[in-house]
């Protein structure tokens, strides 16, 4: 299925915030590790900003995922562990 830039951004969102809560993460402190302003990931986390490959980066690392991870949607997932 193909998906549009706005459903990217709000799978996106869900993921960073997802993992970020499960590793009791404030944005601040996400956003202090990632060298960003928290402003900043708090636009990711609404889908509203647009971030770079690189802070997507640094973001995934924290995060302790990956870049594909975070633009999977949770049907994305279930369809790789029936492969």
């Amino acid at each position: 299925m193909k998906k549009d830039l706005n459903s990217l951004k709000r799978m996106l969102a869900r993921n960073i915030v997802s993992k970020r809560k499960k590793l009791r993460l404030s944005q601040e402190q996400l956003a202090l590790q990632a060298e960003v302003d928290r402003t900043y990931i708090s636009q990711i986390e609404r889908a509203v900003g647009n971030p770079s490959l690189l802070v997507l980066h640094k973001v995934a690392t924290i995060l302790e995922t990956d870049v594909i991870a975070l633009l999977k949607s949770d049907e994305d997932e279930r369809q790789d562990e029936t492969l």
